[in-house]
């Protein structure tokens, strides 16, 4: 499942549990697609797999 600009997403990034940001940026679309993802708690910005995407917060995925 692939996700477009300004979705919301939930992802795993290395700290414990889940984090949620919303996508600036989509690169290589497909299977091994790479995102830019602004956290919404920190507002950092961050480089993110599609494998580390666990699903968008309003898509239910």
């Amino acid at each position: 499942m692939s996700y477009g600009e300004n979705e919301r997403v939930t992802y795993r990034d290395g700290r414990p549990g889940l984090q949620t940001g919303r996508v600036e940026e989509v690169r290589d679309e497909g299977p091994h697609a790479v995102y830019r993802v602004r956290n919404e708690a920190t507002g950092e910005i961050q480089v993110v797999t599609q494998e580390q995407i666990r699903g968008g917060s309003e898509r239910g995925g």
